[in-house]
């Protein structure tokens, strides 16, 4: 999911860019909604770093308002540096700043108006949402060696890097969805396991019927009670035949 963030000082007009943003993701040139949310409006920029610190895997849609001399250019410089999927939209109405955020080598989407009166400025808006998602979702499918992708729903694409990813496990009585362990998600993901294992079969590996384990985050084989434990501290047992298979993953994996 693209993850929405304002930096606003004026409550009121945060809430009026949110709104634009939300009818932009309902109401769009596709068929769908887009596969966003805003996830934060505020005006505290501590706020908007503990944000990211948690949700550090996400894809970022960033709306900044400069309204005085942008002393945060450097903040927002290092988001860009250090996220793997980041677009920024400042908002401003000081010709002066545009030079200085060309020097800040932040390289945003755009610079706008801060003026929602505007139609041109409110289809300025609408455009950098579409050019954003449009970007976000190239990445999404052509970016699959270190991430493991994967749909809620359809349409809903997230990701999450594999090597925090721990299991996947069949569920009961449905054919059309899994059940996905990671580090920061636990829950129900469309796809098959036959279909995972066969696409991801360098990362995954069939401990049993039922269960699809990251060979790279099995810490121990136990050969006598046929089990195996992942570095998350959860143990699944292996099926007798796959027993020596899974011996040889581990010390592939750990030589």
């Amino acid at each position: 999911m693209l993850s929405t963030i304002i930096f606003e000082k004026d409550r009121a007009y945060r809430k009026k860019l949110q709104n634009l943003i939300q009818d932009r993701i309902s109401v769009n040139d596709t068929a769908d909604e887009y596969n966003m949310e805003v996830s934060l409006a505020t005006d505290n920029i501590f706020a908007v770093k503990e944000h990211i610190d948690k949700y550090r895997n996400r894809a970022l849609l960033l709306f900044v308002s400069l309204e005085t001399l942008p002393q945060d250019l450097e903040f927002w410089k290092e988001i860009k540096d250090n996220v793997a999927f980041v677009e920024i939209v400042y908002l401003s109405d000081s010709n002066y700043i545009v030079p200085k955020i060309i020097h800040s080598h932040t390289e945003p989407l755009d610079i706008v108006s801060r003026d929602l009166n505007d139609e041109h400025v409110i289809q300025r808006l609408r455009e950098n949402i579409d050019i954003a998602f449009k970007r976000y979702n190239k990445q999404m499918r052509a970016d699959c060696t270190n991430f493991f992708s994967y749909e809620i729903k359809h349409g809903f694409l997230e990701r999450v890097p594999f090597d925090q990813v721990y299991s996947i496990e069949s569920i009961l009585n449905n054919n059309k969805y899994v059940f996905l362990v990671s580090e920061h998600f636990v829950g129900r993901i469309l796809g098959s396991l036959k279909h995972l294992e066969e696409k991801h079969q360098q990362h995954f590996f069939r401990c049993n019927r039922t269960t699809l384990i990251n060979v790279s985050n099995v810490t121990v084989i136990d050969k006598k009670a046929k089990a195996l434990t992942l570095s998350n501290g959860k143990t699944h047992i292996i099926s007798t035949r796959r027993i020596k298979k899974a011996l040889s993953i581990l010390e592939d994996t750990s030589s």
